[in-house]
């Protein structure tokens, strides 16, 4: 059983708040150990996988750190293709047609390559529907797919993420289809030079709801997993809304203290 610190449960009520009753998810990572972990909100467990397979112990694989809160960070490897799956379709992650969306996680990378941080994005099985990243650059990436024109529309904020910090990273989408509104913030500031600037490839029309699971430090799909991420996550979100910006400054300063920020 976890050993809250005192306040973190009035913290939880706070972040569930903000993030509104649309679909709205939040892993808090209760658990150290074991092969499932928890949700609050709307959405499902997940799983932790390793190695192409589901159901691996946290404690074995995933090297869990106690943050200040009680709550934990998890620890995710591409060398042995370590990330989070729900395992199994959810209608919670699916945003097609003009619904908008929020993703967000505190981060401390440990590289820059072309890596997933939440996703529901199963390239190989053409399935893709979004994908929130770190692209080559460092800077923090949103793609819109459309599956049946296999056309796209990408986002990308304007500052890079510093490897081995902790940093609170948020992408928010508007829903709308033919001009998109993309905003990015790190640790509760926007970074985005201009906000609705997407770059489009191919004639695209919107999302569709693919069946695909969501992964957390990957996309693909448990069994062949692509764009693994390296380092630490802790907290991750989704909702169907479009947070705003004060929206995402409280929950930055709710999160802060709990990961160990003043």
């Amino acid at each position: 059983m976890t050993a809250y610190s005192p306040g973190t449960v009035g913290d939880l009520n706070v972040i569930m708040s903000t993030l509104g009753t649309t679909t709205a998810t939040l892993w808090p990572f209760h658990e150290s150990t074991g092969e499932v972990i928890g949700a609050v909100g709307a959405g499902a467990r997940l799983i932790p996988s390793e190695t192409a397979a589901a159901g691996e112990a946290l404690e074995d694989d995933f090297a869990p750190q106690q943050l200040p809160s009680g709550l934990y960070s998890y620890y995710f490897s591409n060398l042995e293709d370590q990330h989070l799956a729900i395992g199994a379709d959810n209608a919670n992650f699916h945003f097609d047609g003009d619904v908008a969306v929020s993703v967000g996680c505190w981060i401390q990378p440990q590289d820059v390559a072309t890596v997933a941080l939440l996703a529901v994005m199963d390239t190989a099985g053409a399935a893709e529907e979004w994908a929130f990243r770190i692209d080559s650059a460092g800077l923090l990436e949103l793609e819109l797919h459309d599956a049946s024109a296999s056309t796209k529309e990408v986002g990308v904020s304007n500052t890079a993420v510093v490897i081995g910090q902790w940093t609170f990273v948020v992408v928010t989408y508007d829903g709308t289809k033919t001009a998109p509104v993309v905003k990015f913030y790190q640790d509760g500031l926007i970074y985005s030079t201009t906000p609705s600037d997407t770059t489009e490839t191919g004639a695209y029309v919107g999302m569709e709801d693919k069946s695909t699971p969501l992964t957390i430090g990957c996309s693909g799909v448990t069994a062949l997993p692509t764009e693994e991420y390296t380092g630490r996550i802790a907290m991750p979100f989704v909702t169907g809304k479009e947070l705003t910006a004060a929206e995402v400054l409280t929950l930055h300063k709710t999160m802060a203290p709990m990961v160990g920020l003043a």
